[in-house]
């Protein structure tokens, strides 16, 4: 009973917080068309964009206005575009501001890459520690690269540019990244409603290389045995939250993880079951 009264207290605080955010949209009547459900539930109000903007550029500058006039409601902006589409490789909607994405329940897509080394037979991963400046997940660890994947790149180009400027690895190495698939997750907290998509590579690095930060958003590095890396998703909360996801992938496909460990399939289905669209 305890568990369902939880669950009923935070699905009526996120409708709340929700409706709330509605309101601030309310106010922008040139950009916005609301047709409200009358009913005292938020989730059948139906939002879109005002009929009057006809071309992507027109929408992308006027939601951009929206955003910048929102202010700190909307923190974290990065003035880094994201294209809006139905699908990816669908016709762009418009373009959104990356810290919005989720304010508007925009699908986001980026790119996460684990990098390992093997020495006498063991394998570990490269980790990195997230400056305690960074808006989000602030000194918590995360991949040895990853980032967003912004309009007008490819996933590959993006990667090994993520590479550089993050772990200063040449792209005479980065290009011999491997792509090994994508996972996506929805997490809802108050006004966000965050719907990733997450395209995953691996990549062998010699065993001498050690990463440096080229763009001051890594605080260190270490290189820890998989089997370590395994224990701390399970037992703490130190890994960002999506970083630890992409490297239960990377457990299921290096057989860290096997069908005699408890829970196998349904964690398995877990991972496999979101939409990547």
């Amino acid at each position: 009973m305890a568990g369902l009264l939880a669950k009923s207290s935070s699905e009526t605080a996120t409708r709340s917080a929700s409706s709330r955010f509605i309101e601030h949209l309310r106010k922008f009547q040139d950009v916005f068309t609301i047709v409200s459900s009358n009913n005292g539930c938020y989730i059948d109000d139906c939002i879109t964009l005002h009929s009057s903007l006809k071309k992507p550029e027109d929408r992308t500058r006027a939601v951009g206005r929206v955003i910048k006039c929102l202010g700190k409601l909307i923190p974290g902006i990065r003035n880094e575009l994201y294209p809006v589409m139905s699908s990816f490789g669908m016709p762009i909607f418009f373009s959104l501001e990356r810290a919005a994405a989720p304010y508007f329940g925009i699908k986001a897509y980026g790119v996460h890459m684990n990098g390992y080394v093997e020495r006498d037979g063991q394998q570990f991963l490269w980790l990195g520690k997230r400056s305690n400046m960074k808006p989000t997940f602030p000194g918590m660890l995360d991949h040895l690269v990853a980032g967003g994947l912004p309009h007008g790149i490819t996933c590959k180009e993006n990667l090994m540019k993520e590479c550089e400027e993050e772990a200063g690895i040449p792209r005479s190495i980065s290009n011999n990244a491997i792509s090994v698939g994508a996972i996506s997750y929805v997490d809802i907290d108050k006004y966000k409603y965050k719907r990733d998509v997450l395209f995953c590579y691996d990549l062998k690095l010699p065993a001498g290389f050690v990463p440096k930060n080229e763009d001051e958003e890594v605080d260190s590095f270490r290189l820890v045995p998989v089997g370590h890396v395994a224990n701390i998703i399970r037992r703490t909360e130190f890994f960002k939250p999506n970083c630890s996801i992409v490297i239960i992938d990377f457990l299921f496909r290096h057989g860290y993880i096997s069908p005699d460990d408890h829970g196998y399939l349904e964690l398995l289905q877990t991972l496999r079951s979101g939409d990547c669209s």
